[in-house]
């Protein structure tokens, strides 16, 4: 049953869009994301993520986006993390002024919670930003606090449920950033690698998008080729 809910989920999201005209609110994005997770030792591992945004589904691209850091354990339920960033994004209307003229570097550190309310994985992430972002007029320092809730519930040993809302704050004025609304399905194709598709809601202060979020999650262990 999880299997035949799967497509049609994609379909219906993807028909949101039909009848969309070309305002931006109005216009049903993609988000792709490769997420890894590469163990380098009992309690120090490495995350990467690398995104892709369009405003159109596949199509007129936003943004690119890479993390990596360095993640340590401090027990099988609280991990930090410290880390840097890179975006890269285009305006919605193209002009000669600002064709790739914005791009950021990140520097975050971050606390990880994981735990379980019977078959509910709950995971609650804090993540300090401190973004440099550079622009056509120049370059502007800002600072945000992001706490992100995330969920997931079992259908079977193959699919999930999965949902998360995260709220960024900024440290200058005005506070309310953003927030993001998610909630989809994963399938898992074994222990290292898994797929969710879901739909997405970006709230602006002045504006609301729209995305389907397509993300792949992976896992290395280097403890193991080096045992080898």
């Amino acid at each position: 049953m999880a299997t035949r809910l799967l497509c049609p989920t994609i379909a219906l999201l993807l028909g949101l869009n039909i009848f969309s005209q070309r305002e931006r609110e109005e216009i049903l994005g993609t988000w792709l994301v490769a997420s890894g997770s590469h163990q380098v030792s009992e309690k120090v591992s490495i995350p990467t993520i690398g995104i892709l945004r369009y405003y159109e589904p596949f199509h007129h691209y936003e943004l690119s986006f890479f993390l990596t850091g360095v993640c340590y354990g401090f027990s099988p339920k609280l991990y930090g993390t410290l880390g840097y960033a890179y975006l890269n994004s285009e305006p919605f209307i193209q002009s000669k002024e600002a064709k790739g003229a914005f791009y950021q570097h990140w520097l975050y550190s971050q606390l990880t919670f994981k735990d379980k309310m019977g078959n509910f994985n709950i995971s609650h992430r804090y993540r300090l930003e401190n973004r440099w972002i550079h622009s056509t007029t120049g370059t502007d320092l800002r600072h945000r606090i992001r706490y992100r809730l995330k969920g997931s519930h079992p259908l079977d040993n193959r699919f999930y449920l999965c949902a998360s809302n995260e709220i960024f704050i900024a440290l200058q004025e005005p506070l309310f950033n953003q927030n993001r609304l998610y909630f989809g399905m994963g399938h898992k194709f074994n222990s290292s690698l898994k797929l969710e598709v879901g739909f997405m809601k970006n709230h602006f202060s002045t504006a609301n998008y729209e995305y389907l979020r397509i993300e792949f999650v992976f896992k290395t262990d280097f403890r193991k080729r080096h045992k080898a």
